[in-house]
């Protein structure tokens, strides 16, 4: 499944960092829920429930005798299971029947990166579970062909208070993002808060070796990365570094040219990995909505990515690198400076310090090429990925009690680590990936921590501290300590750490985010995937130096409004989901 943070880089930490991402609730603040449609009587999805003799009523009301529910599965590369357990038959699996009544069959399994491939031709055979997992161009393809279920009223009747806290945070953003004619059509299973806001990783140890104070603004990011490339940051006497890393998918949470692009108030988005649909739309100074990508900051900001390609201060080979050769660069001392999400510091470099002791990455906030305010790109706060239920499925409240069991074991005050990640011997067990359905927990969760740690290191007092902060400050603490193994949480959450720059740009500067508020349409579909590929060949070749700056009006501001930019646009601007 897509994402707009760039879900391959997700998957390498998420086994690390859901504990960061799927947490308590707070408060029992009430909620609202969406708006009854239609005409007056119940949905077909309402009716199959409120019919149903063996249904108890409520969020975990069950069904006795039990009920089957199938669904799909995508598997990872290394399956792990505990002892007399497997994607089939596990805790969550034994819990649904036992207590909600619900035994969920597995029509099919099949590894992650086959997955949608087997759910398209599923799609198009007919053949389709009760429930399953799609992405944003698929929801859009089945919503249109009318076999999806529509959820609204069972919802409102059974989602539990956390399920909806956890949709309903936000201004709804989650539910609106699988909101079609005023229908909820799935379940979201991400987006909330934005992500995906940039900062600049940088190794003070060179900063200190060449006497250079952190940048203030673009001006000394540009001296920063040409000392690091031309005045022997490392020691060793050789012309062997560089000062901004830089690879081929142009965009992403590593190594990418979003935070640079930023710092010229430029937005561009669309990584050579990604759907093409994955657009930021902005308005423009007469106040018309345009893709960020096309405006004249961007090329302000790729004539800056040139000329520092020509002092070699950016790999020659960029064009070339994938995340992970990238990442090499970064871990075998060849490059002083990438842009980067939080997460860079649990990859690629999390080890460096425990190898070398003087490495010294840290974080720091992007910064401006003018006396305005940076803003950070925000991304991931419309869902990409949802359950869809079967219009023809007999009991669709069954999926949302499944996701009500999920976020009380997982999100909710009283959740349970048994149900999260367990230890047995060497492995850690990812228990919650077990689920049928894992939902969206909450989406600000890490920075909520983020502030309880902040305070528990000022004052050393950390009876507020939830169970995760506590684990996060407990780590920054046996870092200190000269556990180099812990380096990572005080990177994450210690003083001046990832999450304390994040934070400050939601309360100074929050990031900015497309201002169309829908998912994916038609054009966007079937042009996208070219327009990404033009837009990638152009810039990368601005870049490298093959091109001009001046081809990027022609050669492909021009092209991507010729080539299905304007029919993106005019159908953006027929949606009615512009904010």
């Amino acid at each position: 499944m897509g994402s707009r943070r760039g879900r391959t880089h997700f998957i390498l930490v998420s086994s690390l960092l859901l504990a960061l991402t799927t947490a308590a609730c707070n408060g029992n603040e009430e909620t609202t829920a969406p708006e009854a449609t239609g005409n007056g009587g119940a949905t077909k999805a309402s009716e199959s429930a409120k019919n149903s003799p063996a249904m108890k009523e409520g969020p975990f009301g069950k069904y006795d005798p039990p009920i089957t529910m199938t669904t799909v599965r995508a598997l990872p590369d290394l399956e792990s299971y505990r002892k007399g357990e497997s994607i089939d038959d596990n805790l969550w699996t034994r819990d649904l029947k036992e207590i909600l009544g619900i035994e969920v069959v597995n029509k099919w399994k099949v590894n992650h990166k086959q997955y949608n491939n087997k759910i398209t031709v599923s799609m198009i055979s007919g053949d389709m579970p009760d429930f399953y997992q799609v992405d944003a161009k698929q929801l859009q393809q089945i919503v249109e062909a009318g076999q999806a279920a529509d959820l609204t009223e069972v919802y409102q009747k059974y989602a539990s208070d956390v399920t909806r806290q956890s949709y309903e945070e936000f201004n709804s953003i989650k539910l609106k993002g699988a909101t079609f004619d005023g229908k909820l059509m799935a379940l979201p299973l991400n987006g909330g808060v934005p992500g995906g806001a940039q900062m600049i990783w940088i190794r003070k140890d060179w900063l200190d070796a060449l006497h250079l104070e952190p940048p203030r603004t673009m001006d000394d990011v540009i001296r920063i990365a040409l000392a690091f490339t031309n005045d022997d940051p490392d020691r060793n006497g050789k012309d062997d570094t560089y000062g901004l890393n830089l690879m081929k998918d142009l965009f992403g949470g590593w190594a990418g040219l979003d935070g640079f692009m930023n710092g010229y108030h430029a937005y561009a988005y669309n990584p050579a990995n990604g759907s093409g649909t994955d657009l930021t739309f902005v308005k423009n100074a007469e106040g018309k909505v345009v893709l960020a990508d096309t405006l004249s900051e961007v090329k302000i900001a790729l004539g800056k990515l040139q000329e520092l390609y020509k002092a070699g201060a950016i790999p020659k080979e960029f064009s070339v690198l994938d995340g992970n050769k990238a990442g090499e660069l970064a871990t075998t001392g060849k490059v002083g400076m990438a842009y980067g999400e939080f997460w860079v510091g649990t990859w690629p470099i999390a080890g460096m310090k425990k190898e070398n002791p003087a490495v010294d990455w840290r974080p720091y906030p992007i910064v401006s090429a003018d006396d305005a305010p940076v803003h950070p790109g925000g991304r991931g706060d419309i869902p990409t990925s949802f359950i869809v239920v079967n219009k023809n499925a007999k009991h669709p409240e069954a999926a949302i009690k499944i996701l009500n069991y999920f976020h009380e074991k997982v999100s909710g005050p009283n959740r349970d680590p048994n149900y999260h990640q367990v230890k047995e011997g060497d492995v850690n067990y990812q228990v919650f990936s077990l689920s049928p359905i894992i939902g969206p927990g909450f989406s600000n969760q890490n920075q909520i921590d983020n502030d309880l740690v902040q305070e528990a290191l000022r004052t050393g007092d950390v009876s507020k501290l939830t169970s995760s902060a506590k684990t996060y400050y407990d780590g920054i603490m046996d870092y200190k300590k000269g556990n180099l193994d812990m380096w990572l949480w005080n990177a994450l959450f210690g003083q001046d750490g990832a999450y304390s720059i994040t934070n400050a740009y939601d309360r100074k500067t929050p990031p900015v985010t497309s201002v169309y508020m829908g998912q994916p349409t038609t054009a966007m579909v079937t042009k996208g995937p070219i327009l990404r590929d033009l837009e990638v060949k152009i810039f990368t070749e601005i870049i490298n130096g093959t091109r001009p700056v001046d081809d990027f009006d022609a050669a492909f501001v021009a092209e991507w409004y010729k080539q299905g930019g304007q029919e993106i646009l005019d159908e953006v601007a027929a949606s009615g989901r512009i904010k």
